[in-house]
């Protein structure tokens, strides 16, 4: 998909004037061909620049680097990471892109924007001329564009005004309007059993915050980042446009907003980091190297959650959404894979297809239903390109209460699934608040498992719209070999056959049985089966 035949580049390039050697050194991929071919040389385009290593001469220096690296990781981040790298908690994704590198790319005249140390990459702003600088250089591997794309909002047509919930008994907060997004999905529940997101940290990648809202309380903001303005804060500064801030101020007030008698977001009493990751003041608003930024940011601070309704997929395609080709995909790969749970927008897109990061293998992907628990006609279907059924579950996403930026108590419906990924999001972390040693598969597992379609999972709802209680209750899936939804004995025989079988079961044998997420089915997880077992049964 990245490369083109020699003869192909060169025909291209013959006709905008960049030089043979330059484009026949293999270093360009496709997109970066068709975007140059659209541009003059003198424009500035966005790229990534891949580079080959991470610049250490010997594997001593490299060695050294890590146990840096490891000093400066923060323990709440490694206690994380603990969750799903097994005692491997640190490698060369956690080391800064070669500083020697960086600076000869810049040399070229090359603006710099963002360095990833997961991708190992640059982004810059680059004009015909210096790429071709770049390209000739021996350490780098590979240059693609930045890709963005133009945020879509659903189009809502029919009564959207909520259904009444059923009765309820005495709660200890008054919910207001928000109580009928947060009946279906049966977080209230939660609530009353003291499961509020207290001691998660969630990271909220996004326009920008209005935290002089009367749901948005400072205690619980941990830390925030400006990814365009560089700077530390998230609220609309001078040159913004005056609703830069109104998406996200949307999204974080529902997924873990407070305020009496109007608005609670699941996990009211989670803590937050705030990452201001996309520019609406722009032709192409989102983009992905900020994205990137702004999540490799937020799990180097020890985010447990990562809740995102931002979306790219003007620049890709559908036979992208592979799980492992967007840019911003990867970068979720890798979160998850560092013990971080992450909420993802379907997309507006209905049954044009699912949106990057979607795709993203172990995602949590959200849908959007209405106040009946009809899937909305905008929400994004899948499968995607390998197969997948997505999304993974449903949320409230017509007309959700949430707050507003006229004013501190100023409130509005919205609808898309930016809304239904922070109610999910939200969940997640009320999840996490009741077992915090769940891994992201243990929580998305829950998620499914309980949700209100997982005896028939499909394109238009996944699993279903979430049971959050339910996925509470549901502590003891890892191990169910034959998925009946029960540990015991026959799943402990199942998977001795298995283990007797073969080292390398199929994926979903080792889904199932993998308990202790090791990649291996072995003994250990026999072994943890029986105790899971034992204390089923005692």
């Amino acid at each position: 998909m990245r490369t083109l035949t020699t003869a192909l580049i060169l025909i291209i390039f013959a006709g905008i004037g960049v030089s043979a050697p330059a484009a026949a050194n293999g270093k360009y991929s496709d997109g970066l061909i068709q975007l140059l071919d659209r541009t003059t040389p003198e424009m500035p385009v966005k790229v990534w620049v891949y580079f080959t290593d991470k610049g250490y001469d010997t594997s001593g220096e490299l060695r050294q680097a890590l146990r840096t690296a490891r000093e400066t990781i923060p323990e709440r981040t490694l206690r994380r990471r603990s969750k799903t790298r097994h005692g491997n908690l640190i490698d060369e994704r956690d080391l800064p892109c070669s500083a020697s590198y960086i600076r000869q790319v810049l040399e070229t005249g090359a603006v710099r924007r963002i360095s990833s140390k997961w991708l190992n990459a640059l982004s810059v702003s680059a004009t015909t001329g210096q790429l071709e600088q770049i390209g000739a250089l021996p350490f780098v591997q590979m240059l693609e564009p930045v890709y963005g794309g133009i945020r879509r909002e659903p189009t809502i047509s029919g009564n959207s005004a909520p259904a009444a919930p059923a009765p309820l008994m005495q709660t200890r907060n008054d919910y207001g309007p928000s109580l009928y997004q947060l009946q279906e999905m049966n977080v209230i529940a939660a609530h009353e059993a003291g499961y509020t997101g207290e001691g998660v940290l969630v990271l909220m990648l996004d326009t920008g915050f209005y935290k002089d809202h009367q749901t948005l309380h400072a205690d619980q903001i941990v830390a925030e980042w400006d990814f365009i303005n560089d700077d530390g804060n998230t609220q609309n500064e001078e040159g913004d446009p005056e609703n830069q801030h109104s998406h996200g101020t949307a999204t974080l007030s529902t997924l873990g907003g407070s305020f009496d008698g109007q608005l609670y977001g699941p996990a009211y009493n989670a803590n937050f980091l705030l990452a201001k990751t996309e520019d609406i003041s722009q032709e192409q608003p989102i983009e992905e190297d900020w994205y990137v930024a702004g999540l490799e940011w937020g799990e180097g601070l020890g985010a447990d959650v990562a809740s995102s309704s931002l979306g790219y997929i003007d620049w890709y395609t559908q036979d992208d959404l592979d799980g492992e080709t967007a840019v911003t995909t990867l970068a979720v790969n890798i979160a998850i894979e560092n013990g971080m749970v992450i909420a993802t927008a379907a997309g507006n897109s209905g049954q044009s297809g699912i949106i990057a990061p979607a795709d993203a293998f172990k995602v949590i992907t959200c849908g959007a239903v209405d106040s009946s628990g009809v899937i909305a006609g905008f929400s994004s279907r899948g499968p995607t390109a390998d197969g997948r059924i997505k999304p993974e579950v449903c949320a409230r996403g017509v007309q959700t209460y949430c707050a507003a930026v006229d004013g501190p108590d100023t409130y509005r419906h919205a609808s898309g699934t930016s809304l239904s990924t922070p109610l999910i999001g939200g969940a997640c972390a009320v999840i996490l608040s009741a077992h915090p040693d769940w891994t992201p598969r243990q929580v998305r597992a829950a998620l499914m498992l309980s949700a209100d379609n997982a005896e028939t999972p499909d394109n238009n709802y996944g699993w279903g719209i979430i049971d959050v209680m339910a996925a509470i209750n549901l502590s003891l899936i890892y191990g169910d070999v034959d998925g009946n939804g029960l540990v015991n004995i026959v799943d402990i025989v199942l998977a001795v056959n298995y283990l007797i079988g073969s080292q390398t079961p199929d994926a979903y044998q080792a889904y199932q049985s993998d308990v202790n997420e090791d990649g291996v089915l072995d003994i250990t997880d026999i072994v943890l089966m029986v105790n899971i077992v034992l204390g089923l049964n005692g």
